[in-house]
């Protein structure tokens, strides 16, 4: 690169400052942890891109390999800061459709134990270059931003728009007022506030559980009379701790398992896979379509 050298020269200008190339940034430890207990406050990748005109598939191996590499040799305080050109990034998308079609950040951020502590404009101090392996500027896109991933420390909570979620359906039955325990009244769980509280208190601290969204359904028995379904979806936030599929849907058997303590669940609806993680910005516009009452 035309510049390279000089670049080179002016930050070895300055003190305790080293500069190292041929370091594959998706596997850090091979190069860093040979030095004992050695790691980093920050580490910083600007606009990753798998090499020519590549799919989305490659990007998302890349990012995730690098997340992974970086969360290993990560102070307990360090931040790991990765810019991405407009809509890649995904944390703050307001449609599955547009998280779908990103890089899914704050998943592969949160299966190596990382949070996604903020998302901030790009602020373009340089020159950029390499456009498919040559020395040419790229385009940045209308909207670059700045994704920030810190490891949890019980303190530092994640904006809700860029909080990781994953949603499940609670099927609860409705029988008269001596089918409940006297501790919730049918008031209290038909709002959805005693079943919220219940969840909230077997989740581990730093996820926060919502629950934005209860139906009463008619269902139809074999005997020819109807039953009634109160239907609530369940919400599960990461909002300072991370969140994977595999633990949100640990937590949504215990749900199940504390809730039926205090009322009786629909029994073909328990047992359920959680949804795979969103960003909470597209919740709900899309909570219509998850409190159906099909069978």
């Amino acid at each position: 690169y035309k510049f390279s050298k000089s670049n080179v020269r002016t930050i070895l200008s300055y003190p305790g400052h080293e500069v190292l190339f041929g370091i594959d940034a998706t596997k850090l430890s091979t190069y860093f942890c040979r030095i004992e207990q050695l790691s980093f406050d920050r580490i910083q990748f600007n606009f990753p891109h798998w090499r020519g005109k590549a799919n989305n598939r490659y990007n998302r191996q890349l990012l995730n390999d690098f997340l992974k590499s970086a969360a290993e040799v990560l102070s307990p305080k360090g931040e790991i800061h990765v810019a991405l050109c407009g809509g890649q990034g995904g944390c703050s998308a307001t449609t599955l459709q547009d998280w779908k079609g990103s890089w899914t950040a704050s998943m592969f951020a949160a299966e190596h134990g990382l949070i996604t502590a903020r998302e901030l404009p790009f602020d373009e101090q340089y020159n950029h270059s390499s456009h498919r392996g040559v020395d040419r500027p790229f385009h940045l896109g209308k909207d670059p931003k700045m994704y920030i991933f810190t490891k949890p420390n019980g303190y530092l909570a994640a904006p809700r728009n860029i909080q990781l979620c994953c949603r499940h359906e609670l099927h609860v039955m409705v029988p008269n007022d001596d089918g409940f325990s006297s501790s919730c009244s049918l008031d209290q769980i038909l709002a959805g506030d005693a079943i919220e509280n219940i969840i909230q208190n077997i989740v581990p601290s730093g996820i926060r559980v919502e629950v934005p969204a209860r139906k009463i359904l008619s269902i139809p028995t074999e005997h020819g009379d109807d039953e009634s379904i109160a239907v609530f979806l369940v919400v599960y936030c990461s909002e300072k701790a991370p969140l994977t599929r595999g633990m949100a849907d640990e937590w949504r058997a215990c749900a199940e398992n504390e809730v039926s303590k205090y009322v009786p669940l629909r029994q073909n609806r328990k047992g359920r896979t959680v949804s795979r993680p969103f960003p909470y910005t597209a919740l709900h516009p899309e909570i219509k379509y998850h409190t159906t009452g099909e069978r």
